[in-house]
Formats: C-alpha cells, sequence, structure tokens
C-alpha cells in the first residue's frame, strides 16, 4: 500500500513536471508504463534505454549518410513551399481585398454596356422568331393595293378589317403595327377615289354601279354629319359622278350646236346639220337622263327592305326627293336652255320632227315623275312663233322684191321703167283676156285655179301653203293670234307693194292697164281670203268669212280699203 502511494505520488510529480518533454501525451505514456513494471524490469529499463538511443543514433547517423541528399532536397522544397505558400497568402490577400471588387466593378458596369446590345439581340431574335407573321402583316398593304388594281374590293376590305382588328386589339400597338395601318388607310382611301372614279366613267352599265355603290356602303367611308345620312352623301356622289359623264357626252354636241347657231341664217345646209346636231343632242340626253333616273331608282330606291339592316343604311325619305330635285336640274340645266336658244334657227320642216321627239321623251319621262310637256310646249311656241314669223316675211319678202324690181322708180318720169305686166305676171293663154275672179274653192288644200293664171302669186300662194303645211304639225292655239296678226301684216306689205306696181302700169296701153287691174282684183279678192282662209279654218278650224277683215285700224284694212278706194276710183274715171 505505501508502495503504490509512492508510485502515485512520483508519477503525479512527473506529470506535473514544467518540462516540456515530460508533458507531451507520449511521455505521460511512457511514465504510466513506467509505474506497472517490477522493480528489477526498473531497473534494467536504464540499460534498455540506453541500448535504444545507442542503436538509434547509429541509425540516425546511418540514415544522415546514406539519405543526405533527400534531406538536402526536402529542405529545400519545405524553403520552397514556404515561400510559395507565403507569396500565395499575400496573393490570395490581393485577390481578396483588389481583385475581387475591381472585377466585381467591372462585371457591372459590363452588364450596363450590354444592356442595350442585349436588348437590340432579344428584338431581333424576337423578330426572327415572329418572321413568318411579321412578313405577312407588311404584306397586307401590298395585297389591299393589288385587289384595288384588280377589282377584288371584298378581298381589300377583309385584308383592312383583319390588320384593324390586329391594332385594336393592342393596348400599346408597336410602331410596325402603326405603320401598317398607315399604309392600309392610305390603300383603302385609294379605293375609295377608285370606286368613286368607277361613278365618274362614262358607258358605265348598272352592274358595275350596283358593285361600286354596295362597297362604298360597305366602307362606311362616310359618317352622319349635319344631318345627312352616309345614304344620302352616298346618293348625292353617285348623281354628281352620273352627272358629269351626261355633260361630258353633250359637250360635243352642244359645241357643234353653238358653232351652227352663229352661222348665216341663209345657209340650208347648216340649217340642216343643226337640226341634225340637236336631235343627236336630244337623244342623247334622253339616255343619259333615263339611264341616270333608272340607275338611281334600282340602286337606292327599290332596296329590298330588312329589319336587321343599321338604321343609317336604310332608305332615308330624303333619297326620292333628291331624284326629283337631279331630274329638274338635268331638264333646266341641259335640256331647256339648249332648245330655247336653238329651235328659233330650226326651219320649219325639220321643227315637226324635233318636236315630236321631245313629245316622246316628255311622255317616257312622265312614266318616272318628270312630265315637262308643259314647259316644252311653251318653248316650242316660242320657237315655232319665231320661226313661222321668219319664214312668213321672207316668203313676202321675196314677193314685194319682186314687185319692186318690176316697178320701177315711182315717178311720171319712169314710169316706162315699169316691167308689162305682160311680161312676168300672167301666163300668155290669158293675157289677151285675163281673169278677175273665180269661183270659192271648196277644198282647203286646193287653190282657186284663177291664180294658175299668175305666176308670181301663184308661186307666193305655193310657198305659204307649204308653210303651213309644215306648221300644221306644231301648230299651237297659244300662238294663234299672234300668226294670223302676222299673216295680215305680210299680207298688207305685199299689198300695198302691188298697189304701187297697179298704179304705175295703169299708164300704159289698154292691155297693160287691164292685166294690171286684174291682177290686182285676183290678188285682193281672191288670194287674201284664200290664205286667210287657209290659215285659219285649215290649221285651227275656225269657220268664217275671211273675205272681211276684223278691225279698221289694223294695216291690212287699211291697204284694202286703199285698193277698193283706187279701182272705184279709176273704173269709175
Amino acid at each position: 500500500m505505501d508502495d503504490v502511494g509512492e508510485t502515485n505520488s512520483l508519477s503525479e510529480l512527473l506529470g506535473t513536471s514544467k518540462v516540456p518533454e515530460l508533458t507531451s501525451s507520449s511521455s505521460q505514456a511512457y511514465l504510466s508504463y513506467l509505474t506497472t513494471l517490477p522493480l528489477h524490469n526498473l531497473l534494467s529499463e536504464p540499460s534498455l534505454l540506453q541500448t535504444q538511443s545507442h542503436h538509434l543514433t547509429s541509425s540516425l547517423t546511418s540514415l544522415t549518410h546514406t539519405s543526405y541528399p533527400t534531406f538536402i532536397s526536402l529542405h529545400d522544397t519545405t524553403t520552397a513551399l514556404s515561400t510559395s505558400l507565403d507569396s500565395l497568402s499575400t496573393s490570395l490577400d490581393s485577390l481578396i481585398s483588389d481583385s475581387l471588387p475591381a472585377l466585381e466593378d467591372s462585371a457591372s458596369n459590363w452588364r450596363q454596356r450590354t444592356e442595350t446590345v442585349l436588348g437590340e439581340r432579344r428584338k431581333a431574335r424576337v423578330v426572327l422568331e415572329q418572321h413568318d407573321k411579321i412578313r405577312d402583316l407588311l404584306d397586307i398593304p401590298l395585297l389591299i393595293d393589288t385587289c384595288v388594281r384588280n377589282g377584288f374590293f371584298s378581298e381589300a376590305l377583309s385584308l383592312a378589317s383583319h390588320a384593324t382588328s390586329l391594332y385594336s386589339s393592342s393596348p400599346a400597338p408597336p410602331l410596325i403595327l402603326t405603320s401598317i395601318i398607315t399604309e392600309v388607310r392610305h390603300s383603302i382611301t385609294q379605293m375609295l377615289f377608285s370606286l368613286l372614279g368607277t361613278l365618274h366613267e362614262p358607258n358605265r352599265k348598272l352592274p358595275a354601279l350596283w358593285k361600286a355603290v354596295n362597297f362604298l356602303r360597305k366602307m362606311e367611308a362616310f359618317d352622319f354629319e349635319e344631318g345627312v345620312f352616309p345614304e344620302e352623301q352616298i346618293a348625292l356622289a353617285f348623281i354628281t359622278g352620273r352627272e358629269a359623264c351626261l355633260k361630258s357626252s353633250l359637250e360635243g354636241f352642244s359645241r357643234d350646236i353653238n358653232r351652227l347657231v352663229g352661222m348665216p341664217s341663209t345657209d340650208t345646209a347648216a340649217k340642216e346639220d343643226l337640226a341634225a346636231s340637236l336631235k343627236k343632242y336630244i337623244e342623247t340626253w334622253r339616255e343619259g337622263v333615263n339611264d341616270i333616273i333608272s340607275h338611281y331608282t334600282t340602286i337606292f330606291l327599290e332596296r329590298p327592305a330588312s329589319t336587321s339592316a343599321p338604321a343609317s343604311k336604310a332608305v332615308t325619305p330624303s333619297l326620292q326627293p333628291l331624284l326629283a330635285t337631279y331630274a329638274s336640274h338635268a331638264l333646266q340645266r341641259h335640256l331647256l336652255p339648249l332648245l330655247r336658244n336653238t329651235l328659233p334657227h330650226i326651219p320649219l320642216s325639220s321643227l315637226s320632227t324635233i318636236h315630236d321627239r321631245l313629245a316622246h321623251c316628255a311622255t317616257a319621262f312622265a312614266r318616272v315623275g318628270l312630265d315637262f310637256r308643259g314647259v316644252l310646249g311653251d318653248v316650242c311656241s316660242h320657237a315655232v312663233l319665231r320661226s313661222v314669223q321668219d319664214e312668213m316675211r321672207e316668203v313676202t319678202a321675196n314677193f314685194v322684191a319682186l314687185l319692186k324690181q318690176k316697178t320701177g322708180r315711182p315717178t311720171s318720169s319712169q314710169l316706162r321703167n315699169s316691167t308689162p305686166p305682160s311680161e312676168w305676171a300672167i301666163t300668155a293663154s290669158a293675157a289677151a283676156s285675163p281673169p278677175k275672179s273665180s269661183a270659192p274653192s271648196k277644198s282647203l288644200h286646193v287653190p282657186p285655179h284663177v291664180l294658175a293664171s299668175y305666176p308670181p302669186v301663184a308661186r307666193y300662194t305655193n310657198a305659204l301653203l307649204s308653210l303651213f303645211n309644215d306648221f300644221r304639225k306644231v301648230a299651237s292655239v297659244a300662238i294663234a293670234s299672234t300668226l294670223r296678226a302676222e299673216l295680215d301684216s305680210c299680207l298688207a306689205e305685199a299689198g300695198e307693194a302691188l298697189l304701187r306696181y297697179v298704179k304705175n302700169v295703169v299708164g300704159q296701153s289698154d292691155a297693160e292697164a287691164r292685166i294690171g287691174e286684174a291682177l290686182g282684183m285676183v290678188f285682193f279678192a281672191v288670194f287674201m281670203p284664200f290664205v286667210r282662209r287657209a290659215f285659219g279654218e285649215g290649221l285651227y278650224q275656225v269657220k268664217q268669212d275671211y273675205t272681211a277683215v276684223e278691225g279698221e285700224d289694223t294695216l291690212l284694212s287699211k291697204t284694202i280699203r286703199e285698193w277698193e278706194g283706187w279701182l272705184e276710183t279709176y273704173t269709175g274715171g
């Protein structure tokens, strides 16, 4: 028990020693080992230790001599390793403190510098991925232009509607879509111009006009403005276009007519050309206006009713008055002014044909509500009045000029210059016994036979009867009294000229005096009543005594009284 106590004290004593070699774990283990040895072993332990020490020393010495290059290399390597580790530590410190922050800053700056490029690349990638769709969008304006040029308006509207829906569906449309929709609207505007141009093209038939108007309705290019419906605006555009075509087709005839009207009235060929040009003008006007009215009625007034149609597209009440207004405009602008200016220059022989054509035209338009027969009657009556008056005066002027030529100067010294009536005023067979009267003619169409004995009077009669025959077809009651007064005035003028001639020739031989007297009696007693009856009863069925002249103050009454007074004085003397 005492040995154990001492041992523990020794072990503790050695274990608490401040000697470094005794405080290591191996030393402590060896000390613990020593405490377990018996004494004889413990006593032999120093010699064992010394032996092992010599052995280890010998081994180390041998190792040193044999492996000194290795130790030297190991030393050098260890030194280099230490230096390398120190350098590595320094480099790591520099990397952590300097290079890594600089790299981080550079990476941040690089991202900022490349963000724009990356954005453009992303856009390019998106464009590349959507290439087919973008190409289809870019082709839309070109396709619309192609469709418009080739008349495929329905396809053009479908493409435009597709582009518009794409544009409307995007809250913030991209620039390319905005550019495309601008081009599409431009193309649709060109389509609008093309359709409106169709309405201005001459010789366009109903199907083409119907198609153009329907597409104008589908385009909805006209808005409700100031109480005017889109349908009314389209109707007005239709009328304006067709009116331009009508005006263009009439311009050529109008120029020819105005040129011929300005030519001398004695040019017979010009009058015939004028009548032919006026007939063509009337026919062209009739066809043009009739086409406009019929096409307008079919397109705008005869549309089938549809309860699903929008109110803006329904037939509005003002469409019918618009047609009536245009019909009146076409009449007042194109036809009546030209008729008022031209008809008075038309020969009476051609005037009846033109009057019949105008009457037929008025009757045809009366079926569609454009009855202008009342206005036409006034215009034609005025023209007929002027034409009949002019021809009546011309015929009379020719007869008076002949009498003046045969009369010579009315002075007593030049009486022998008057041409004897036997040489020109009477036929040779009747000169010996000149007839002075004739039985009243029962027929209005057959002149008294006694007139045939006096060729100048007969020619004057035939000219007036031809004039009456031409006038018969266009005779108007409104101008009857005026023309009767004009006829009486012409007869009075002719009677005065004849009376002057007879007064000049009665001083010649008895035979010439008898012929002159007979010529005057036939003229005043036979020719005048017959012509006045042919006009009054033959044209207007007015039966009365035409030997008597109404009114004592008229020129004809004065001329007849002057003749009767001279004849009474001459025969009584």
